[in-house]
């Protein structure tokens, strides 16, 4: 039996495939453990695994610290949470082109095309690199599928089941660094080396937060027509883990209150059970899109802002595309009165799921899985293994950050007077984005449903 222990990082994009990949792996009889992203370190001084799963290496110093591990005969593995970027111009960067991954045993991809971005890597051999697939999206097939529940979801959020639900999946990320936290953006550019890139797509870095803020007012001022438009039917805007989130909730008491009943602003939810209830989305070049495919729901690209940065042809090309607000009513009124997707768009799909994710078929969390084990039952590395520093702090930093389900941590990211209220907001306006004790159970306890018991085979 093996030990594994896996970063989590955006909990509301990450933890549940997380979770489902720990279960199949205690199946073959391995023990699983979950930290919260860049609290690593402290786990291992402790837990000391024979396997790290994190999401990328794409900071130095990752790739450093993987390297040390490796020293250690401790495996790193890279299983990313976001496999095929969206603008062509981020793909040799967030593919990993240029990283030293000579501390990783193994590096998953979702795609043939981003397993080539790898290859020309000369720093990790080309079979150490396996196009799983997107394990995420296996939540949209048999077995996980069976625990999405759309009445559930609209008596949840008191929407009433006579209408229709049409979701706006937010991607603005930038938007709020426009007018704060400047230094932060920088900084973290800086730290995972995407300025440079950002700098030569886009003219200057610095201008993107701008940009992104006003495609963000276009964007919603749209909505707001939208909703004030169809009385008869449900909104939600599903917003991007990493937005400011009050923004959404000043612009509804602000802009909505009238229609109150039935908009609803979802945080903290996994977008499955979101899209499952959903009949139209609109979105802005967004993976969201693409997982409405799954679904066969129709999907609207909304294009708004003549100086839009962030416009994928690809990911809006099984979508209706609409540059204007009167374009965007006529095409959800289309839908609303029962009109049918395309051929072409659902032809456009299908070649984008072929490329782009490996055709998607439920089983990519099991492949992950079985590469994992098999990567476990091979021998260690003929290194001259060095002992694992004693790393007095880092062991106390562990049992200090566990103490009370990771307290600690929790005020320093959320400030004490948030955790009295019970409102986990970031400085950056983002909600609830690390994991606790009791998020692992929820999902083990909700995955249960439809996992074969421990013991069963792969």
């Amino acid at each position: 039996m093996a030990k594994i222990l896996f970063a989590v990082d955006h909990k509301w994009r990450d933890l549940a495939g997380h979770v489902y990949a720990g279960l199949l792996l205690e199946q073959l009889g391995h023990q699983v453990a979950y930290t919260r992203n860049n609290l690593e370190k402290n786990y291992i001084a402790v837990h000391k695994p024979d396997l790290l799963v994190v999401n990328h290496l794409l900071p130095q110093k990752k790739q450093q610290f993987a390297k040390e591990l490796r020293q250690q005969n401790i495996k790193v593995v890279v299983l990313p949470t976001e496999g095929m970027p969206t603008l062509d111009g981020m793909r040799n960067y967030a593919g990993g082109k240029d990283c030293d991954l000579s501390g990783v045993a193994l590096h998953f991809t979702w795609s043939q095309a981003m397993a080539e971005v790898l290859h020309e890597n000369a720093t990790i051999p080309n079979d150490k690199i396996v196009v799983a697939g997107v394990p995420r999206f296996d939540f949209y097939h048999p077995p996980l599928r069976a625990i999405l529940d759309k009445s559930a979801f609209l008596e949840k959020y008191h929407l009433d089941p006579r209408y229709p639900v049409i979701t706006f999946a937010t991607n603005f990320t930038q938007a709020s660094f426009y007018t704060a936290n400047q230094n932060f953006y920088f900084k973290n550019a800086q730290k995972h080396g995407f300025d440079k890139v950002l700098d030569t797509l886009f003219g200057a870095a610095s201008d993107i937060p701008k940009r992104d803020y006003f495609s963000r007012e276009l964007f919603l001022k749209a909505f707001v027509a939208l909703v004030r438009n169809f009385p008869e039917v449900n909104f939600v805007l599903k917003l991007h883990p990493s937005e400011d989130h009050q923004f959404y909730q000043d612009l509804i008491h602000k802009n909505l209150s009238s229609a109150a009943d039935r908009v609803r602003i979802i945080a903290h939810e996994y977008i499955w059970d979101v899209l499952n209830a959903t009949a139209i989305e609109l979105n802005r070049s967004c993976t969201t899109a693409i997982e409405s495919w799954l679904l066969g729901k129709p999907t609207i690209e909304m294009q708004l802002n003549p100086e839009e940065f962030y416009f994928s042809a690809e990911f809006a090309s099984g979508s209706d595309l609409v540059r204007a607000t009167d374009e965007l009513m006529a095409k959800v009124q289309f839908y609303l009165a029962g009109g049918e997707i395309p051929d072409t768009l659902l032809l456009a799909r299908q070649a984008f799921l072929q490329k782009w994710c490996n055709s998607p078929d439920g089983n990519a969390t099991r492949v992950v899985a079985n590469h994992i084990h098999r990567l476990l039952l091979e021998k260690k590395d003929a290194l001259p293994a060095q002992k694992s520093p004693l790393n007095v702090k880092r062991r106390l930093n562990y049992y200090l950050l566990t103490l009370g389900d990771h307290f600690a941590h929790d005020l320093r990211v959320y400030g004490l007077k948030n955790i009295w209220r019970g409102n986990y907001v970031d400085k950056l306006g983002r909600f609830d984005k690390y994991i606790h004790k009791r998020d692992i159970a929820a999902w083990k306890e909700r995955l249960a449903q439809v996992i074969p018991v421990k013991g069963a085979s792969l």
